[in-house]
């Protein structure tokens, strides 16, 4: 979602190709994941603000509209002017999104390609593209923005910033930390919390290290693999944010099969005369929200303890015969918690409701 800022190498190539880029019309460049380069690139990308997003359909001169593609999806592509007015290429970028691993928040992404100046102009002077999380508005270049990136691997990328935007990991924003089961494993909440990370960070040196990019480059790695291609190397983000087999096999299910809400579990138990308390080891696969509602018979009072498997306690609750009480915690990287209910006076029963990811 963010612009790609630009190497020294790619800068130095812009410098050379600038006299012949503007010597000529543009031509747009055909989209194809076999076209993307191995060579050294760089995907700098930047939000897109709501009022820029705003002007850029309202104030550029474009052509192109919404797309059938051969699988029935519908896909709003629209093209800059400055290139030739030809549909076949505007259905073939249509086709190129349509290839990529998604699920129904394909027919709701605008993607308008234009040449890279025009692209800058939008998204800021280093960026070679951008996205609008709340217009759900893509702009890219429609040919390659140097001779070391593809229109294709930034388009790809950019469109990874639109998967996360349209999938919740409450209680956090997606598309700053990535979707939920690829966040959980990455441990992007632990390692932000850290200082390791920065969700959202737009400006360098904590710009490679947000988990964002790293799920958008992410998402470019998936594709390409998918697709059997030879990877392009990995120079937006950080080297610790690389993926593996496994964290790309999640990404992939958060796409396909998005996490949508959470799963509540109850447990009923009771404490007569001759028992203490009762254990529970509550396993948490998914970083978010944890909730822990305990409700007390009228015949016995009760306490609630919940600690992380480490021992830390996160809560110590004191609930009175006949009323209940809820605990509530973030879980960030914590893979299970310990809870105990104890009998404090009286004997009965009591009910337990555990609320996770």
């Amino acid at each position: 979602m963010r612009a790609l800022v630009l190497s020294l190498a790619a800068v130095a190539a812009l410098a050379v190709t600038a006299g012949s880029a503007n010597a000529g019309r543009p031509v747009l460049a055909r989209p194809s994941l076999a076209a993307i380069s191995t060579g050294p690139q760089f995907i700098p990308d930047s939000t897109l603000t709501a009022p820029k997003a705003r002007r850029v359909l309202a104030a550029a001169s474009y052509w192109g509209g919404q797309y059938t593609t051969a699988t029935g999806e519908l896909v709003t592509v629209y093209v800059s002017d400055s290139y030739p007015q030809d549909p076949a290429i505007a259905q073939r970028w249509a086709d190129f999104l349509d290839s990529l691993v998604h699920g129904s928040e394909l027919s709701k992404v605008t993607a308008y390609l234009a040449p890279l100046a025009e692209v800058q102009s939008y998204c800021g002077a280093e960026a070679l593209a951008c996205y609008s999380p709340r217009d759900s508005l893509l702009v890219a270049p429609g040919d390659a923005p140097t001779s070391d990136v593809s229109a294709e691997a930034v388009v790809t990328h950019e469109y990874g910033h639109h998967v996360a935007a349209h999938r919740s990991n409450a209680p956090w924003a997606a598309v700053d930390y990535g979707t939920k089961r690829w966040a959980s494993y990455v441990q992007v909440c632990r390692r932000a919390r850290s200082g390791e990370l920065h969700p959202g960070a737009e400006t360098l040196p904590n710009y490679v290290l947000n988990p964002g990019e790293a799920f958008a480059e992410s998402y470019r790695v998936l594709n390409q693999r998918k697709a059997g291609l030879v990877e392009t190397p990995w120079d937006v983000v950080d080297r610790s944010l690389y993926p593996t087999a496994t964290s790309l096999s999640l990404l992939e299910q958060d796409v396909t099969s998005p996490w949508t809400t959470t799963t509540t579990t109850a447990y009923r138990g009771a404490l007569p005369a001759g028992a203490r308390s009762r254990n529970y080891t509550v396993a948490t696969a998914l970083d978010g929200t944890l909730k822990l509602d305990l409700r007390a018979s009228t015949g016995v009072r009760l306490s609630l303890h919940v600690a992380r498997a480490s021992g830390t306690t996160v809560a110590d609750r004191a609930i009175a015969a006949g009323h209940d009480s809820a605990v509530g915690t973030t879980i960030c990287g914590q893979r299970s918690y310990r809870v105990r209910v104890t009998r404090v006076r009286g004997a009965g029963a009591f009910a337990l409701t555990v609320t996770r990811p």
